[in-house]
């Protein structure tokens, strides 16, 4: 008997274990508080019969050191000549079952077009499993993180948002998110890793996703074509709600507009008021479409309007949606919508305004007015209706 065989059964004797004891017995010992050493020692003196017990218990090593000494073991069993058979192939992967649906909430649209997204899931444990996403239309995936926390938490959370940010986090169904998800990813084209979503789905769901679509709430009606004018016309009263609030054009994405009407500033021809005011309309339409593009807007207030409608601001709701039904049926007709010529011209009024107070007295005596003067007296005549 080798040394090593030697030592073999010095151990299994002192572990109380005995290679010709019953099957039930080597396979207790296999999975017990010193599998490691058992197998180990079986490894130089098992014949067949204990071969395939190990080989049997090796998938479902009690611990991972365990299974690497099964491992060793069979291997040194095999070049000892002694027949273990083949282990058994897994059984095949069970389908994802669910035993309590992923649930989704969802933001408002801020005015940059991004929202907070979050999907859950309970798991085995009680843990919510929870991927926050920030979500941007049309730019689609911004964020993107996944982690396991309890449900108190997420209630905490989605306090904290609503009294240090007024951001209301909402009820969707998860279908729905799941899919604006999708199609978020598929915007990015490649993807990388901490972006995929597509990966992560697999812990919430097994269901394909379903087509892209902004979350109608069943506590409002869509408004009718005879009330789309009524409400279409209220629109600017959207404005005092805190989920517009962002809407208001920054300066970085008002700069373009900024810059062209500093160009028409220093341009050398002089005009009177009313040819002023002209020159500035045209350019100010161009505004609009630049920063609401009408079928990008329509989403956007299309999630807003179900923000609304779950927080029991029912007629707010109708107007967000009444605009968004304006929009796709006559964006040519967006400039003349309340909504829009209120976050235009006050807006960009106040923002050259910011950039203007610079200007000496001669400019603000002067007989005839700029395309920024003209466009602050505009914006001036008309007091916002936005909460201080």
């Amino acid at each position: 008997m080798s040394a090593r065989a030697e030592r073999a059964r010095e151990t299994l004797a002192r572990l109380g274990v005995d290679p010709d004891a019953a099957d039930d017995a080597l396979r207790g010992a296999l999975t017990g508080p010193e599998a490691a050493a058992v197998a180990e020692a079986l490894g130089e003196v098992a014949e067949a019969r204990v071969a395939a017990l190990m080989a049997a218990a090796e998938p479902e090593g009690s611990s991972r050191p365990a299974r690497k000494a099964l491992r060793r073991a069979l291997h040194r069993l095999r070049e000892r000549g002694v027949p273990v058979p083949d282990p058994a192939a897994p059984p095949p992967a069970r389908p994802l079952t669910l035993t309590e649906e992923p649930e989704g909430l969802m933001s408002a649209v801020d005015g940059t077009g991004s929202r907070i997204v979050w999907l859950t899931r309970t798991q085995p444990s009680g843990s919510q499993l929870l991927v926050a996403a920030e979500l941007n239309v049309p730019g689609g995936l911004r964020d993107l993180g996944v982690s396991e926390t309890s449900r108190r938490h997420i209630r905490e959370a989605r306090r904290r948002l609503r009294r240090e940010a007024r951001l209301q986090v909402v009820g969707v169904p998860f279908d729905v998110l799941d899919a604006l998800l999708v199609e978020g990813q598929d915007r990015l084209g490649d993807v990388e890793r901490r972006l995929d979503y597509r990966r992560v789905r697999a812990r919430l769901t097994a269901r394909a996703p379903a087509a892209p679509a902004e979350p109608v709430s069943t506590r409002v009606v869509r408004p009718a074509e005879p009330e789309v004018e009524r409400l279409v016309a209220e629109s600017a009263s959207l404005l005092e709600e805190p989920e517009l609030a962002t809407w208001w054009p920054s300066p970085e994405r008002a700069a373009g507009v900024l810059e062209r009407i500093d160009s028409m500033d220093a341009s050398p021809l002089v005009l009177s008021d009313a040819q002023q005011q002209q020159r500035l309309a045209g350019l100010l339409a161009g505004a609009r479409e630049a920063l609401y593009p009408a079928e990008t807007t329509a989403r956007w207030l299309e999630a807003n309007a179900y923000v609304l409608a779950e927080t029991e601001r029912l007629e707010a709701a109708r107007r967000a949606l009444a605009v968004a039904q304006a929009l796709r049926s006559a964006p040519q007709r967006a400039d003349a919508i309340p909504l829009f010529a209120t976050l235009v011209n006050q807006g960009v009024g106040r923002l050259l305004a910011l950039r203007r107070e610079g200007l000496g007295q001669e400019r603000r005596d002067a007989l005839v007015m700029t395309p920024a003067e003209a466009l602050r007296a505009r914006s001036s005549s008309r007091p916002g209706r936005t909460r201080g």
